[in-house]
């Protein structure tokens, strides 16, 4: 009795296995084709001159990575000893906030 791998049987939806292994492998192989040649040579004066520590640099030009932003997204500003003082009424944290909103709940609304 003659035995085949499953990968070349071709039976059901899955159709050749072998054609797939093989459209597989070269899809793999593909990029390799594709990679260019040796990178171009550069002009030896150039990369000599380039190596040089004391050979001249153009400057850079500073630009802040913040120039672009969008500018008035916040409508105002808090004083930072303020909030400070605003967050540290509430020393434990979450519960602390839990419990004055459930005293702030009890106590009757004002009328204006």
């Amino acid at each position: 009795m003659y035995f085949s791998p499953p990968l070349l049987r071709s039976t059901g939806a899955f159709g050749t296995g072998l054609a797939s292994v093989l459209l597989f492998a070269l899809w793999l192989a593909a990029p390799a084709y594709a990679q260019p040649s040796a990178p171009a040579l550069t002009e030896p004066a150039r990369t000599l001159q380039a190596s040089d520590a004391a050979s001249l640099v153009p400057a850079l030009p500073y630009r802040s990575v913040f120039a672009d932003l969008p500018k008035g997204v916040e409508e105002g500003s808090t004083d930072w000893k303020a909030a400070n003082k605003a967050v540290a009424q509430f020393p434990r944290g979450h519960i602390d906030l839990l419990q004055w909103e459930k005293a702030q709940a009890a106590k009757p609304k004002e009328q204006p």
